[in-house]
């Protein structure tokens, strides 16, 4: 029994629930805005347009969408000008992330004509605010809401989705055009060009590639290969369109090498080579060189021509390695490594991904010689070398898993031989700290990466030229990477190249022309081919493209030197010689922490516990690296180390718990901690928690205490501090899953607590919503037991005179909103779990309609039904059937609610569907006739305040 069944009947829950949901609701609506609902900005005109704002939690994401019909306008955010955007009646996007601070930011527009401005702020995925010109302004005057007309309104929902969803703006639905040029940003000096739009029978496209004679291929997302060809050198024009293959499904991945096209199709699961002798449009030799295994969501990629002669392939980590991967290939010897592994990792998204996840293969061009060169990727889409034949890649990690210490940012790195980048399902990737694992060259932030290339052979200023271009999808931009060197592998810094919205890219490419070539697509949008070029003044002269292989070595003679190097590129090379060697070899090498490190990767259980002794008995000069070696040695036994050296271990480590500098530190001697039954653990975590503030630590350490639910060490304060961490961390930014992992720790330390602490702990396990008010309290309601024959003859008022306004008021006290999708274009919060009402008129007449609001139970959606569970004791529980295995079933009780109950088979005398529908049968009881018809005119005119019913007559 969970405290929230013991403490507060089920229909007291809900009534609670909803009541308070209202108040919660009432207050929101109460504002300029509601979440995730952009307010509507105002058309302003004046010399010099000035606003200040704060902004109080760090931002992933800033968008800034500026309209200006009449004449150009300047924006400066914090004095900083950006550049000067054209007139234009669409609302033109810029991500102004990295001009904004937290605290206080100022934002000024500079324009002779009228201008409306809407920033997005997006703190996470799931939560933004807003900001928009208003009559506030100053000096300002305003000439009247953008939405005044409609279809003229630059700001239309939608035209206008939030950043990360941008994408969906290119639907095809419109006039199959690609995104306006125009409408994009380049930097100073730069064209760019729409070169061609896809029509309605040229697919949405993924890939390119400019085959020997200037000529570009197209992957088409469905199936096929789509050739176009140009006019006019100096203003390129599509002469002619015609597909050249109609058999490959989804080619993620182009190249034209040594009189071949390669293409990798993703839904055909195999790598394929194509020649057309003869160039009559028509392949006349097909071979199949490489066929994977596994799904296509996350598949077969991008691909290119390394300087070593070979094809170099990224796979994303829902594809399997195929049989024919060579034994010597540099990546081996991968593993989970996990001290604490998770039961959820199976049920979590790619729950069933295998090792090495995404990987990077390499093969001669007849398919031969498959080399496994990296892993532990998530999806890298493309990969790219530079002049010193330097490979560099793209990836990231799940955006839903935002704010949780497992997530990783999405990143460009610098792979090399045998690197392992740590991703692996569900929660156990590993943080780039790990001493098995490599850092990343630069984190981006928040962005779906697509395409990677360099610039060399652009006729670009030669700054330009040397940059690595990454394409994100989602924000619709083209980010130029600038690398540095460090040591053997780079930093980098970034800034945005190309940006729009939606410029959904999906590959690109310098051309043989010397301009940037790019395409936009995906997920059936709309496709667009654009080139830009260099117009400015700066002397410009291509370089062409040698490069050098230089990848970091290690020699046998210098590899003590090396295993012990600054530099963690040297250490890694030396540890992949180290692990290569024979084991005899290995174990003569003095046991420094990268020698322990391969002897407990590719040792025996015997070198293991060689390892561990000696970590035991020494003291910890690196304690991270000594913890990731522990956690190894540990992890890859057939056996748990002895009680006796557990002891040791303990004895070393619990001084070191907490360090007073390193979170990192902290959450890494946790876990080893609870691992070993550290006895001062418990508390020392407790202490850590009362004063935690970041998300990462507040779920992190409820997280892992689930694997100390028997420790007798629990007091009720410590059980307080922890449901309190939880309640905390549902404060703060984080994405889906965050959330998720947040109430599924709640829930399984709650299911081991004694009911009696359970009782008294319910307060903190569920805190209580604010104060509901009673009925009475609310003044100007009536509450009336309605009937269909009460309400019946006021039906024809429906057709005329209704109040708007009051509908949606109605809508809200009714909780109709809560549950149902009200309206299709979002003008009030949409419920997702009941079904969808926004065109319910189409389907019911008004009077049915009242009918089944009345009596809800009358006709019962199957997908919506509730199960009844009859206990052995006699006792009832209903709810919606959350999950079942073979041991217990779970229901919620309530669909907007937290709290579920666990019910144990051996404990059911019977179970079956209810007849009574989850919606309560009283929820117009509140209302007034005038009211209930309003509400009935919403429905008919599906939100639309124009329609006829909302007329005066």
């Amino acid at each position: 029994m969970t405290v929230s069944e013991s403490a507060v009947s089920p229909v007291s829950r809900y009534l609670l629930f909803l009541c308070s949901g209202l108040l919660l609701l009432i207050s929101l609506t109460s504002n300029a805005q509601l979440a995730n609902r952009p307010p509507v900005p105002e058309w302003l005109s004046g010399p010099d347009l000035q606003h200040r704002f704060e902004t109080s939690s760090p931002l992933l994401m800033a968008v800034l969408l500026v309209a200006s019909p009449d004449v150009p306008v300047t924006v400066l955010i914090n004095d900083q000008a950006l550049p000067a955007l054209p007139a234009s009646t669409k609302a033109t996007s810029l991500d102004v992330t990295r001009l904004l601070r937290r605290g206080p930011n100022s934002i000024a527009l500079r324009s002779a004509g009228k201008v409306a401005l809407l920033l997005e702020l997006n703190g996470d995925l799931a939560q933004k605010t807003w900001l928009a010109t208003s009559s506030s302004w100053r000096p300002a005057r305003s000439h009247g809401l953008t939405d005044a007309i409609p279809d003229a309104n630059p700001f239309d929902l939608k035209t206008t989705p939030d950043a990360y969803n941008s994408w969906k703006l290119a639907g095809r639905e419109s006039q199959h055009q690609a995104t306006d040029p125009t409408t994009l940003q380049v930097p100073p000096g730069y064209r760019i060009d729409l070169v061609h739009s896809a029509s309605t029978d040229q697919d949405s496209w993924v890939a390119m590639a400019f085959d020997p004679a200037g000529r570009l291929t197209l992957g088409l997302e469905k199936k096929g290969l789509l050739r176009l060809s140009f006019s006019n050198p100096d203003r390129p024009e599509v002469a002619s369109a015609s597909r050249i293959d109609e058999s490959l499904e989804e080619c993620r991945g182009l190249l034209y090498a040594d009189g071949w096209l390669f293409a990798n199709a993703n839904r055909s699961k195999a790598l394929y080579r194509l020649r057309d002798a003869d160039d009559d449009g028509r392949f006349e030799q097909k071979q199949e060189l490489l066929r994977t295994g596994g799904s296509t969501g996350h598949g077969r990629n991008h691909l290119k021509l390394g300087p070593d002669g070979r094809l170099w392939i990224a796979y994303g980590n829902n594809v399997l390695l195929p049989d024919s991967v060579a034994p010597s290939s540099p990546l081996k010897h991968y593993a989970n490594d996990q001290l604490l592994p998770n039961p959820w990792d199976g049920s979590m998204f790619d729950g069933d991904v295998q090792l090495p996840a995404g990987h990077i293969l390499s093969l001669n061009l007849d398919g031969s010689d498959v080399q496994l060169f990296a892993g532990g990727l998530r999806n890298p889409l493309d990969l790219a070398f530079n002049r010193q034949g330097q490979l560099f890649t793209f990836d990231a990690d799940m955006e839903r898993d935002l704010g949780t210490p497992w997530y990783m940012p999405t990143r460009v790195l610098h792979v090399v031989a045998g690197a392992d980048f740590g991703w692996r399902r569900g929660t156990g990737r590993w943080p780039a700290y790990f001493a098995d694992t490599l850092p990343s060259t630069l984190d981006v932030g928040l962005s779906s990466p697509t395409a990677v290339f360099f610039g060399y052979g652009a006729h670009f200023p030669a700054a330009d030229q040397e940059v690595l271009f990454i394409c994100d999808w989602s924000y619709g931009r083209i980010i130029a990477v600038r690398l540095k060197p460090r040591g053997t592998s780079y930093t980098a810094t970034q800034d945005n190249f190309v940006t729009g919205r939606p410029l959904n890219v999906t590959d690109g490419v310098i051309g043989p022309d010397g301009a940037l070539w790019f395409i936009t697509g995906g997920r059936g949008t709309q496709s667009g081919l654009y080139r830009v070029t260099y117009q400015g003044k700066e002397k410009v002269t291509a370089q062409p493209l040698t490069q050098h292989p230089t990848n970091p070595t290690a020699t046998t003679p210098d590899l003590p030197t090396q295993l012990a190097h600054a530099d963690p590129f040297i250490r890694h090379a030396a540890r992949m010689t180290a692990e290569s060697l024979p084991l005899e070899k290995l174990r003569s090498l003095s046991l420094l922490p990268a020698t322990a490190l391969a002897l407990a990767r590719v040792g025996t259980d015997e070198d293991r516990y060689r390892v561990l002794d000696h970590l035991s008995a020494n003291t910890i000069a690196d304690p991270l690296t000594t913890l990731r070696i522990i956690e190894i040695a540990i992890a890859r036994s057939a056996t748990a180390p002895s009680p006796e050296l557990k002891a040791r271990l303990r004895s070393r480590l619990d001084p070191l718990f907490p360090s007073h500098h390193s979170p990192q530190l902290n959450h890494q001697l946790a876990k080893h901690l609870i691992y070993l039954r550290s006895t001062s653990v418990l508390p020392k975590i407790i202490a850590l928690l009362e004063k935690a503030t970041t998300s990462e630590d507040l779920l992190f350490y409820p997280f892992v205490l689930r694997y100390l639910k028997d420790d007798p060490a629990w007091s009720e304060q410590g059980y307080r501090t922890v449901f309190t961490a939880l309640t905390r961390a549902e404060q703060l930014n984080g994405a889906s899953t965050y959330f998720k992992a947040i109430a599924d720790t709640r829930a399984e330390l709650t299911t081991h607590l004694p009911p009696a602490l359970a009782t008294r702990l319910a307060s903190v396990i569920s805190p209580p919503q604010p104060a509901a008010l009673t009925p009475h309290a609310l003044p100007g309601h009536s509450f009336k037991n309605w009937t269909l024959a009460d309400l019946d003859p006021l039906l024809p008022q429906v057709a005329q005179g209704r109040s708007f306004e009051s509908a949606k008021k109605a809508l809200v006290s009714t909780q109709c909103v809560f549950c149902h999708r009200v309206a299709a274009d979002n003008v009030l919060p949409a419920g997702v779990f009941g079904p969808d009402l926004s065109q319910v008129s189409a389907r019911f007449g008004r009077r049915d309609l009242l009918d089944h609001i009345l009596n809800p139970s009358k006709a019962i959606d199957e997908k919506f039904r509730f199960l009844t569970i009859t206990r052995v004791d006699g006792s009832l529980v209903t709810g919606a059937l959350e999950s079942e295995d073979d041991e217990r079933i779970t229901l919620r009780p309530n669909p907007l609610a937290k709290d579920t109950i666990e019910i144990g088979k051996s404990m059911i005398q019977t179970r079956e569907e209810s007849p009574r529908s989850p919606m309560p049968a009283s929820l117009l009881n509140g209302l007034k006739p005038n009211e209930i018809l309003d509400l009935l005119a919403w429905f008919e005119a599906q939100g639309n305040p124009k329609h006829p019913a909302f007329k005066t007559p």
